[in-house]
């Protein structure tokens, strides 16, 4: 059988075929994609949990204009349960503020208001309604912000009076007391607790307070 053998020319040239063809490729799918991607907005290619949302974090507060605290009731009669537990006091408070639940001793980190009757429970300064939450042990609880500094948490209420971004005054009634589950549990209890610079202040202190103390 005869054998064919290639001229000296011929390799050379189907390399540089293949290479034309390889490289005009290249350019053909470039401008493709160039071209369905061109003027598509950025955000439809990255998710949008990338992006803060600054208005969602925008906490709406109001101007202190009370001259001084006023209590979260307004009945007569309301009585202290549980004291705050403040870690200066004498051993015997001390142990008088503790909150007992499930075979475990708590510092209380309010104070907790009873009576033998329902009571309402009020606003102590003005303020708008940023929170409301149920919580297993202490029931519906409420956070009003007075200040970026200053913030009031009604729990145990049983009706709730107010929503979510209510701008509410000084003696407004939030709810009203309810049950709470601590200790031998309460039938008509208010636990009120007082954020203030971003530390739990104890609220007898926090009665005496005017407003250039809340405001300085």
């Amino acid at each position: 059988m005869k054998k064919l053998k290639l001229k000296s020319w011929v390799v050379p040239a189907l390399y540089a075929i293949s290479l034309g063809v390889i490289f005009i490729s290249v350019i053909f799918i470039g401008k493709v994609m160039s071209t369905e991607y061109e003027g598509k907005p950025v955000s439809n290619y990255i998710p949008d949990s990338f992006f803060d949302d600054d208005e969602n974090d925008v906490t709406s507060v109001v101007e202190i204009t009370n001259e001084t605290v006023n209590h979260p009731y307004l009945l007569e009669g309301v009585s202290v349960a549980k004291d705050f537990y403040d870690k200066d006091a004498t051993e015997e408070n001390q142990l008088k503020s503790l909150i007992y639940y499930k075979n475990t001793y708590m510092e209380n980190t309010g104070v907790l208001y009873t009576h033998n009757t329902p009571f309402d429970v009020v606003s102590v300064l003005d303020g708008n309604v940023t929170s409301i939450t149920k919580d297993e042990i202490l029931g519906n609880v409420v956070e009003v912000t007075h200040s970026t500094e200053l913030i009031t948490i009604y729990h145990c209420l049983d009706e709730i009076s107010v929503k979510v971004g209510d701008t509410i005054k000084q003696n407004d009634v939030i709810g009203k007391s309810g049950k709470v589950n601590i200790d031998k549990g309460y039938e008509n209890a208010l636990l009120f607790e007082v954020d203030f610079k971003g530390s739990i202040l104890n609220p007898n202190q926090f009665y005496l307070m005017k407003k250039a103390d809340l405001t300085k």
